[in-house]
C-alpha cells in the first residue's frame, strides 16, 4: 500500500543514494585532481572536506535506515498505530476418533516446541506460525505470552460467555498514515499480527 506519505520516504531515498553516489564520485575526482596538480595524496583542506561530505552521509544513511527498517512499533502509542481485533467463533473438527478445536504442529528441532497451529471457523482451516499467535486454555481469557498486546479485556469477557471458551482473536496493528510512518515508508503497512486461541481445556487442542 504506496499511500502518499510513503512517496515522501522514497524520494528521500532516493536523494541520500544519490548524494552517498556524488561524495564517492567527487573524492575521488578531488584526490585524482590533487595528485595530477600537486603529485601528491594528502592534503589536510581536502581531508576536512572529504571528511565533512562523508559525516552528512552516514548520518542521513544511518537515519533512513533506523526508520525504515530498525525503528521499534510502540503498540500504546495511538498516534503512531491503528489496532483492530476481530473475534470468530470455532468450529469443532473431528480428528482421528475425537473433535478438536485446535491443532499444534511440533517440530522436530528448536528451541520453541510448537512451529504452528491450526483451527476450524466456518467453511474455513486457517493455519498460523506459533511466533504469530498463542493458545489459552486457563480460566481467563487471556495468558501471559498475549498480555503484551493491548486487548479489550471486557471484549474478551463477552466473547468467552457467549461463545463458550471457544473463539479465535485476530489483532491487526497497521502503521497510520503519518509523515514519520511515510519516511520509513511504513505508512499504511501492517506492523503485526496476532492471532490468540482461546479453549475450554487443553483437552480441545490434537496434538500432532
Amino acid at each position: 500500500m504506496w499511500t502518499g506519505w510513503n512517496w515522501i520516504g522514497i524520494i528521500l531515498w532516493v536523494i541520500v543514494v544519490a548524494y552517498l553516489i556524488y561524495v564517492i564520485h567527487f573524492i575521488r575526482v578531488k584526490q585524482l585532481m590533487l595528485i595530477v596538480r600537486t603529485k601528491r595524496a594528502f592534503a589536510w583542506k581536502n581531508t576536512l572536506q572529504y571528511t565533512g561530505l562523508l559525516i552528512v552521509a552516514v548520518i542521513a544513511f544511518a537515519a533512513m535506515a533506523y526508520l525504515t527498517f530498525f525503528r521499534q512499533v510502540d503498540l500504546t502509542n495511538k498516534n503512531e498505530v491503528e489496532i483492530s481485533t476481530k473475534y470468530h467463533p470455532l468450529v469443532l473438527t473431528p480428528i482421528k476418533d475425537d473433535f478438536y478445536y485446535v491443532q499444534a504442529h511440533r517440530g522436530t528441532s528448536g528451541d520453541k516446541p510448537v512451529v504452528s497451529y491450526s483451527y476450524w471457523l466456518k467453511h474455513n482451516k486457517y493455519t498460523i506460525s506459533g511466533h504469530n499467535g498463542t493458545i489459552v486454555d486457563g480460566d481467563a481469557p487471556m495468558n501471559v505470552v498475549a498480555s503484551v498486546y493491548p486487548w479489550n479485556k471486557s471484549k474478551l469477557q463477552r466473547e468467552d460467555s457467549k461463545n463458550g471458551k471457544a473463539f479465535v482473536a485476530v489483532m491487526t496493528i497497521r502503521y497510520k498514515k503519518t509523515l514519520l510512518n511515510g519516511i520509513g515508508m511504513r505508512s499504511g503497512h501492517v506492523a503485526n499480527r496476532y492471532t490468540m486461541i482461546r479453549v475450554p481445556a487443553e483437552g480441545f487442542i490434537y496434538h500432532k
